[in-house]
């Protein structure tokens, strides 16, 4: 087919759809006609392009002189992952050794969401290539495979000197569950970096029962973050047999634990086994002096009394608790995660996150809240400040007395990482009353993997 010298608005096809015009601006004599047809139909998510994305994955040795063309074959290969295409696993397989980074990774990510076992071995492989990116795809990978065969690999990878692969791996390998996993597993709990450890308890907890006995050797464990993060994990598992340790650990005797930030996480995993015999210790807690142990004591309280009404989501990033009544549906797009429902939809809200925003502080997204909520007619608007997730966080409150009936709205801002998360609430005044500790429950339950 002779290359296209047509002007083409690709913006303009992506809307409306048109996947004939896309496949033929892959073609256009103009490389970044072609690289942006390749993007469009990553969001676009249509099989009808299947054999020219392939086509687009190709390399030749030119190619190097054109650096647009690395973001035409890693477009393509991300489009292919996200149409799941099984004709396209093994020209990514080839990709694997493509000589671009981006390339190379993009192609491990696409063969992850396909799950082909045909990719297993080229995954495995990939685990040793030299960029750092590339590895944590390909552990990523791996986890979607779900194969034990990449279990001892994907063990070598808990020690990769980069702790983005060292965290992959642990998703992993709580994905495929096998019980060789669980001692690699426990000796992450003491990876230098934080996010290692939280994955490796992710990890664990999926492993359930395997891993009860050997946490609760690490309740004893001499390092108190060690301690805190298998407090953590005991009460996520939910395991009864964690009881009587964590009440040890939290309560006024010789066996308490010397950190309050470890009482606080026994007394934070009490709440969420959820048993009535750890009321009366927490109760205790109430009179610390350290006010995280009191807070979390009370939250655990509340937990207690609510759990028959309380259902826990969980994915792969985060997981929350939340009142059975309440309607949650996870949403597949970069900005908007979970969206839910009070009963009779009087309520909604919604988790959104804002990628890279290395940028933009909490204060200065709550300053654009605040402008929102003034165009919308919100006369009265309160902030305060508080903790999510282990970070800063900004509540925004806006009343709206110009709606009938007239409604509030709450907007929660914080950031993990360099994303920015905001939970945003909106609703009746008299069920965002009602709702409020259910609310405060949530906010409180919420954490990042």
């Amino acid at each position: 087919m002779a290359l296209k010298e047509y002007k083409v608005d690709v913006d303009e096809l992506m809307a409306e759809k048109d996947v004939p015009g896309l496949i033929d601006a892959l073609e256009h004599e103009d490389f970044i006609v072609r690289k942006e047809a390749t993007r469009a139909l990553k969001y676009v998510g249509d099989k009808r392009a299947e054999d020219a994305l392939i086509k687009s994955l190709e390399y030749e040795e030119w190619h190097s002189k054109f650096s647009v063309l690395i973001s035409v074959r890693a477009n393509a290969a991300e489009a292919l992952g996200n149409i799941e295409s099984r004709k396209a696993v093994k020209p990514l397989i080839l990709r694997l050794e493509d000589p671009d980074i981006e390339v190379r990774w993009k192609a491990a990510e696409a063969l992850g969401r396909i799950g082909d076992y045909e990719s297993l071995e080229p995954l495995i492989y990939a685990l040793k290539d030299d960029d750092g990116d590339v590895r944590k795809q390909a552990a990523r990978a791996l986890g979607e495979l779900e194969n034990i065969e990449a279990v001892d690999p994907l063990i070598l990878a808990l020690e990769d000197i980069d702790w983005p692969v060292r965290k992959n791996a642990a998703t992993a390998l709580g994905k495929i569950g096998d019980e060789r996993a669980l001692k690699p597993l426990l000796k992450s709990l003491n990876d230098d970096d934080i996010d290692v450890r939280r994955h490796a308890i992710a990890a664990l907890v999926k492993m359930k029962k395997h891993a009860v006995k050997p946490l609760l050797k690490k309740l004893y464990d001499p390092d108190w973050q060690t301690r805190a993060i298998a407090a953590e994990a005991l009460g996520r598992i939910g395991s009864k047999k964690a009881l009587k340790p964590l009440i040890k650990a939290l309560s006024n005797n010789k066996m308490r634990d010397e950190n309050r930030y470890v009482r606080g996480k026994a007394a934070e995993a009490l709440g969420r086994i959820g048993d009535k015999s750890a009321v009366k210790y927490l109760e205790e807690a109430l009179d610390e002096h350290y006010i995280f142990v009191r807070k979390r004591s009370q939250e655990a309280l509340d937990l207690i009394e609510l759990a028959p009404e309380l259902n826990h989501f969980e994915n792969d990033e985060f997981y929350f608790d939340f009142p059975h009544f309440w309607d949650i549906e996870e949403i597949y797009r970069m900005d908007k995660l979970v969206i839910g429902y009070w009963p009779g939809k009087t309520l909604k809200f919604s988790i959104n996150r804002k990628s890279n925003a290395e940028d933009l502080t909490i204060k200065e997204f709550a300053d654009i809240i605040v402008e929102v909520f003034h165009e919308q007619h919100h006369e009265k608007i309160f902030q305060s400040e508080f903790n999510v997730a282990g970070s800063r966080a900004i509540r925004i409150i806006g009343d709206n007395y110009k709606a009938h009936p007239y409604h509030r709205t709450i907007v929660t801002v914080f950031k993990k990482y360099s994303d920015l998360y905001y939970f945003w609430f909106k609703g009746k005044r008299e069920d965002m009353e009602e709702s409020s500790r259910y609310k405060r429950i949530l906010l409180n339950s919420f954490q990042i993997k």
